[in-house]
């Protein structure tokens, strides 16, 4: 099967390329890096800019399936006006090139997979959200909307698409965790503000196992949840990590220092959602890592 994966080099990403490849998969990875590791057999990469479609068309023509992973990191510095353009434009703008090339090649994929973010839902408080919720208001919500938007366009040229709605991504050596131990492991951790927002979050093993499954089931379309089915309290969450760590847990983190420190993104952090994954459940997936216990002793130990 021949994939087309851009977004290969983060830290989900880098994983979902081993894992594809380790299947017996040829890939071509979309990178904006104009100098690329040895190519191999089944692996090969391509410059391309978000803005250029005509480049894209060639290796869209033929392919049996598109994955997009592309996009700023959204808790990499603080949202200046700068910044917020950058997240908006890294995902909509490429999600738009990856459809239009889409729609001008000859023969076209079958399946488009392309990353979205529960901040699609905006903060809801203790509502338990599914697929068939409705959207939030708020920069996040509003990115990701234009985000699904752009990517529902190769719906139009008969492509299977997948919005995958990504919770917080938990792993080895990066995403939310590379943040979040230091304190703790320096007995300064605790829950952000009153910890009672809730916390939809899936462990990286999981989260790659469900973009296969995905690609594996042709009756998976739309919007599907990327959460564990069993999301928790940011105090939940805190008091966990800090027994697995073996590390206190005593001091919670104002809401109005994180304010202070962070602006506007703090409200990313303040304010969170309740998602279940209503459709990957329903179409036969099975998590490993259900439950924040299991999931943080695995990845910790």
């Amino acid at each position: 099967m021949k994939i087309v994966l851009a977004g290969a080099t983060g830290f989900i990403g880098s994983s979902l390329r081993d894992t594809l490849l380790e299947r017996g998969e040829e890939l071509v990875i979309l990178t904006q890096k104009t100098k690329f590791p040895p190519a191999s057999a089944r692996l090969r990469y391509v410059h391309w800019e978000p803005s250029n479609t005509a480049r894209l068309i060639p290796e869209m023509d033929g392919s049996n399936a598109v994955m997009n992973l592309a996009g700023e990191g959204i808790a990499e510095r603080r949202w200046t006006k700068a910044q917020k353009e950058k997240i908006a434009e890294s995902r909509i703008h490429a999600t738009q090139t990856i459809s239009r090339s889409i729609e001008n090649a000859r023969v076209k994929p079958a399946v488009l997979i392309n990353a979205s973010a529960v901040g699609y839902y905006g903060s809801r408080g203790s509502e338990l959200i599914t697929e068939a919720s409705s959207a939030g208001r708020g920069f996040l919500p509003d990115v990701c909307q234009a985000w699904e938007e752009e990517a529902k366009r190769a719906e139009g040229s008969g492509v299977r698409v997948v919005r995958l709605r990504i919770g917080i991504v938990l792993g080895k050596g990066g995403g939310a965790l590379r943040k979040i131990l230091p304190p703790f492991k320096m007995f300064a951790g605790g829950w952000l503000g009153t910890g009672h927002q809730w916390m939809s979050w899936i462990a990286k093993e999981d989260l790659i196992r469900l973009v296969i499954h995905c690609l594996d089931r042709p009756e998976v379309k739309g919007a599907v949840n990327a959460v564990s089915p069993e999301p928790v309290t940011n105090k939940v969450f805190s008091l966990v990590l800090a027994q697995v760590l073996k590390r206190p847990c005593l001091v919670p983190v104002p809401a109005f220092a994180l304010k202070l420190l962070l602006g506007e993104m703090s409200d990313m952090l303040l304010a969170g959602q309740r998602v279940l994954p209503q459709k990957a459940q329903a179409s036969g997936f099975q998590f490993l890592y259900p439950d924040i216990r299991h999931a943080l002793e695995t990845i910790l130990r």
